[in-house]
């Protein structure tokens, strides 16, 4: 089969499905469009009805679909990483990544209601407020940091790497690489059991050989991804 993802250079929505592509194995078209390219396929006879943006995932050329967190649990269900899948097949496990993978949903939101600050100073401070004692983005990190302590296996569910590890890895690595004026690469440093959870996705040979070869459009960004960074 084949399959073409669809979203924007930046590090974000789609970053979960090109991590998983990756870790599976599994060979995948990475198209990247920009603001121009997508004004002229929104709303157009491709754009799937379940999606009122991108990503959109094409399968063997024919159907598209939408909404990220769907895209990724698809592509979860299809790649395998050391012959264990990325989305669990056991019911319950399923749902420990459902929930993590939302809750990383959860803490990003909290950050995406300050895009609509015009001031620059306002929402540079709104958003290091967030990042304060008892401030969502600062509770949630804590959350994350108790899961990642918890666990015998350094992967947030079971033993083996799922989409709640690639949801929190992209989720907090776009935080941390300058995409978000007031937001930056310190981000982890109270946070020493998240940021040996970076290093353990980073380390991964598929994932780190990704980044270390990546040179497309938004490269910049994914050096917070990297090992050591």
């Amino acid at each position: 089969m084949s399959y073409e993802l669809t979203y924007f250079a930046l590090p974000a929505l789609a970053e979960s499905s090109r991590l998983a592509f990756t870790l599976g194995g599994i060979a995948f078209k990475d198209n990247v469009v920009d603001g121009e390219a997508w004004g002229k396929l929104k709303g157009g006879p491709e754009h799937p009805l379940t999606s009122g943006g991108l990503p959109w995932l094409c399968v063997d050329g024919g159907k598209k679909y939408g909404q990220s967190a769907a895209v990724a649990r698809y592509v979860g269900k299809i790649a395998k990483y050391e012959g264990k899948a990325l989305y669990p097949e056991d019911p319950l496990a399923a749902l420990e990544v459902d929930g993590i993978m939302d809750a990383v949903k959860d803490m990003f939101d909290s950050v995406s209601k300050t895009f609509a600050i015009q001031d620059a100073a306002e929402k540079i401070a709104a958003r290091k407020k967030l990042l304060e004692e008892g401030q969502p983005v600062h509770t949630w990190l804590t959350r994350f940091s108790k899961m990642a302590e918890q666990s015998s296996s350094g992967y947030l569910v079971g033993d083996s790497p799922t989409l709640a590890d690639l949801s929190l890895f992209a989720s907090l690595n776009l935080m941390r690489c300058g995409f978000l004026d007031g937001i930056d690469m310190t981000l982890l440093e109270p946070f020493p059991a998240l940021k040996a959870h970076k290093e353990k996705i980073a380390s991964l040979p598929p994932i780190q050989a990704y980044y270390e070869g990546y040179a497309g459009p938004g490269a910049e960004m994914r050096a917070a991804f990297k090992v050591g960074a």
